[in-house]
């Protein structure tokens, strides 16, 4: 019986390192909540759609005494992966060649759970197996990142996404159907220049996004059968359904409302202050939000939202800053 096939077999999706989901950043935001997640030096961590393992190689190289494991369903993938990691000697790194839905019962507890750019991307059956495998294999303390399209941003995407989709549908080549979206687009909102009108302006944004994307990218992003963005708050009752919860983001700025000026951030204080849940959507709408990195935890965990001096003591500070002669 022959191999099944995924599109990622067709176009592959390059392999990079995602500093948002280290072991490090994932239990620094746990500390700031009063959780005490697994030490990132010797911990075990399972990705979820790992491509050809790249965003795990550099986490294996570094901490030489934890092990990492990564799943996808593109064996293409995985064999490319399986190249560098014996190019490399890593012996702490398991690249396997798995669909989502078969990972067992048995696969073992992680620290740490990761998945970026899966989970707005497969049916709703294969994210329900995402949370079940989050829920059933994640360790008292850990800490799970998925990654997701998120309301309202996507409400304004998802126009350019459903004309390219309309107009790729009719070629059966990938590259041509790519291009012939991408010059539909382009089309539309040449068409409608000279009209000041919010349909132009969102048109000549979007054509600008499009213009700075990959090719690969864009296949998956624009061109995949699925892409189902959702609202914070629906994300936040799903993790609920399979006892977790929303722990933070990866991206811990954007969960301090005082980046907002003091009118606006007064009153997302006076309107959601009292829900996590709440803040975070009221502060999505506000941003108008595409992308979300969401940080969860099991759902018995207390955390201690009070944020002091005192949470950091211990931690260590990196920055793209860098050093500028007088």
């Amino acid at each position: 019986m022959p191999e099944k096939q995924t599109i990622y077999d067709a176009i592959p999706y390059p392999s990079n390192p995602f500093r948002q989901t280290r072991p490090e950043r994932l239990a620094a935001v746990a500390k700031l909540f009063g959780l005490d997640a697994p030490a990132p030096e010797s911990c075990r961590v399972l990705e979820l759609g790992c491509s050809m393992g790249g965003n795990l190689i550099v986490m294996a190289q570094d901490h030489p005494r934890s092990q990492f494991v990564g799943i996808d369903a593109s064996s293409r993938q995985i064999a490319e992966g399986w190249k560098t990691v014996d190019l490399l000697g890593l012996k702490n790194l398991r690249l396997t060649h798995l669909d989502i839905l078969d990972v067992g019962a048995d696969f073992g507890e992680f620290d740490y759970i990761i998945s970026h750019g899966v989970f707005s991307w497969v049916p709703a059956r294969v994210q329900n197996k995402m949370l079940e495998i989050c829920q059933r294999h994640l360790a008292p303390n850990g800490v799970a990142y998925l990654s997701y399209n998120t309301y309202p941003g996507w409400h304004i995407r998802g126009i350019v996404r459903d004309m390219m989709m309309y107009r790729g549908a009719q070629f059966a080549d990938p590259q041509a159907r790519l291009a012939q979206a991408k010059s539909l687009v382009r089309f539309v909102a040449e068409a409608t220049k000279g009209a000041d009108t919010p349909y132009q302006r969102l048109l000549q944004s979007e054509l600008k996004h499009i213009g700075q994307m990959e090719d690969y990218y864009l296949h998956h992003e624009h061109l995949e059968e699925n892409n189902q963005p959702l609202y914070f708050h629906e994300f936040a009752k799903k993790l609920a359904v399979n006892g977790l919860q929303y722990l933070g983001d990866a991206d811990f700025s954007t969960m301090v409302s005082t980046n907002f000026s003091p009118e606006v951030a007064g009153t997302l204080q006076e309107i959601g202050a009292h829900d996590i849940v709440q803040m975070e959507q009221y502060m999505d709408y506000v941003r108008c939000r595409y992308f979300r990195k969401s940080l969860v935890c099991r759902s018995s965990i207390r955390l201690n939202r009070t944020l002091t001096p005192a949470v950091v003591r211990g931690m260590l500070l990196s920055s793209d800053a860098e050093a500028v002669e007088n």
